[in-house]
Order: C-alpha cells, then sequence, then structure tokens
C-alpha cells in the first residue's frame, strides 16, 4: 500500500512542482507530524495555528519560513483532504521584506578579477553577465550557451519554465577558455568524477571571493542576479524587459529593484526644476 508522504509526493510531481519546493514540503510536514506524533490528517484547526504560533514565537523562525510550512500545510490539505476546512482563517504573516544586497559594479569586478581558478571564475561571470539563479547556473550545459545568438538558454528554470536570457561577450570568451582547459562532457560546470557541481560549493567560491577581494557584504550567488538587475535598470533597460530576463512570473517581484536602485533615485530630477524654462517662457509671455 502506498504510503500517505508517497502519495503526496506523486501529486505534487504531477503537478510540475520544482524538487526543491517538493523537498521544502516534506520537510514542513515532517517537522509538524514530529510535533504532534500524529499524521497531518488527524490534526486540528486548533492544532495548526498553535503549531505556527511556536514555529514564530519559540523557534523564532523568519516569518518567510513560517509562511513557507503555511503553504507546504495549505497544500497538502487541498490535495490530500479536498474539502478540507482546517486551514481556513490561516493566513500569511505580513512582514517587511529586507531589500536585498547589491555590489556596485566596481565591486564586482573586483569580485572577478581576485579569482584565477578558470572554473571559477567563468561560473562567477556567467551568474553576474546573465542572471542565472545558482541552481539554474549549475543545471546548464553546454549546448545552451547559444553563442551564435549571445543568448544562455535556461531550462526548467524556477517554476519549471523555460527561457533565455542574455550572453556577455566577456562571459562568453572565459568560457570558452575553460571549455577548452577542462573539457567538461555533460554538465557545463562539473564536480570530481563528472558530477554536477555542487551548489554548496558554488556558494563558497562566491563567499571566499567576497572575502579576498575586501568586500564586507554578505555576497552570495543571489547577490549577483540582485547585481545584474539592478545594473540593467540603472542602465535604463525597461522594467518589463527584466522581469523577462529574470524568469519573474509577475513584474510585483522585479520591482524591488525599483526600491534599491539608488543611482536612479540620484539621476531623478523634480518636475518643477524640469520644467523651470517652460514656467520662465509662461511668466514673462
Amino acid at each position: 500500500m502506498v504510503s500517505l508522504r508517497q502519495q503526496f509526493i506523486d501529486m505534487l510531481k504531477v503537478r510540475y512542482l520544482a524538487e526543491s519546493t517538493i523537498e521544502n514540503y516534506l520537510g514542513a510536514l515532517h517537522s509538524v507530524t514530529h510535533h504532534f506524533k500524529l499524521s497531518p490528517l488527524k490534526l486540528t484547526h486548533e492544532q495548526l495555528q498553535s503549531y505556527l504560533i511556536h514555529l514564530l514565537h519559540v523557534r523564532k523562525l523568519a516569518p518567510a519560513t513560517v509562511n513557507l510550512h503555511m503553504d507546504a500545510m495549505k497544500t497538502f490539505f487541498n490535495l490530500m483532504a479536498p474539502g478540507s476546512t482546517i486551514m481556513k482563517g490561516i493566513d500569511h504573516i505580513k512582514y517587511y521584506r529586507r531589500l536585498p544586497s547589491v555590489l556596485s559594479r566596481q565591486e564586482v569586478e573586483k569580485l572577478i578579477g581576485v579569482v584565477t581558478n578558470i572554473k571559477h571564475r567563468a561560473m562567477l561571470m556567467l551568474l553576474y553577465s546573465s542572471g542565472v539563479r545558482l541552481q539554474e547556473c549549475l543545471n546548464l550545459r553546454p549546448v545552451h550557451i547559444e553563442s551564435d545568438r549571445m543568448k544562455v538558454r535556461v531550462e526548467q528554470g524556477k517554476g519549471r519554465k523555460d527561457r533565455y536570457t542574455i550572453l556577455s561577450k566577456r562571459a562568453l570568451e572565459e568560457l570558452r577558455v575553460y571549455y577548452l582547459a577542462c573539457r567538461p562532457k555533460y554538465w557545463l560546470f562539473e564536480g570530481r568524477g563528472g558530477e554536477q557541481y555542487a551548489a554548496r560549493s558554488l556558494g563558497k567560491v562566491v563567499t571566499n571571493a567576497a572575502h579576498k577581494a575586501g568586500i564586507e557584504k554578505n555576497v552570495t550567488p543571489h547577490t549577483l542576479r540582485h547585481s545584474f538587475a539592478t545594473h540593467l535598470m540603472e542602465a535604463g533597460v525597461p522594467l518589463p524587459v527584466i522581469q523577462k530576463l529574470l524568469g519573474h512570473t509577475s513584474i510585483k517581484t522585479t520591482m524591488i529593484y525599483l526600491h534599491i536602485s539608488e543611482s536612479l533615485v540620484e539621476k531623478t530630477h523634480s518636475p518643477l526644476d524640469e520644467g523651470k524654462d517652460l514656467l520662465e517662457v509662461s511668466t514673462h509671455g
């Protein structure tokens, strides 16, 4: 007989949820099951409410993490107990989202400049120049670098969606040097034995480079994605174009870069100053 857990996994896979989302949902369900020593199907509305309070105030998890647990439970009951009202009235926790950390163009150059390993250097340049996510970068194969079109093809990115993003000439030159030296067989970036390069290892590559470059900000692979988007916005690239390159479903997600682009704020003048000449003409006319 198929277990409840396996049934849930199968139903999530049928809906093409990303592996990382499935793992997060399973972790959340295991956590609540372990807490009450009960099957999720036997839990009450009051127990779930008390558990979410426990996560927030006793375990002191971030509101975003608690919301993830909530999403996991809602998805579970929607799929495994259709018609259940157990989650009724349990809504997402509203919280202030911190603005993401962004590197300046000079800091990006310093970050890349201190890296001497050709594979690491190629990965950093690709992350920044294309704006791909960490796992999207690791999932790339050589065939996804379409040099004739200067595009990077991202297959099955977040939300199981395919898209194209831009390919930098500098990054392409670096990738060619790396490819000729390392000759990857399947993955564009491979670890030992030809296995897919590990996400944790790439994270260390980025943080070590930031430390070596003397950058005191908290720098992760996602910081390079944030920097990519912010610098495009500062260059005047329209928001819908940036949304498409990043693979955002909603433009609201992309709009966060409006808040962190200091350059745009500094370059913006008051409409009163912009219309000064017109005012003078109308006054003297």
